[in-house]
């Protein structure tokens, strides 16, 4: 499986261990990861906190 494809679904889990939905985000510039990052709406109570924002 893709290595970064890999690091969201890590993520997600994150997400999802703590009681929250389960969704990951990786952002990739030149083949590395420099940002990560899951959902965190429930855990923290606000429509803000998103995967891609976190």
């Amino acid at each position: 499986m893709d290595p970064f494809l890999q690091a969201a679904i890590q993520e997600a889990r994150k997400g999802l261990g703590e009681g929250g939905i389960p969704i990951g985000s990786i952002l990739v510039c030149d083949g590395r990861i420099i940002g990560r990052g899951h959902n965190q709406r429930v855990q923290k109570g606000s429509v803000i906190y998103h995967a891609e924002m976190n």
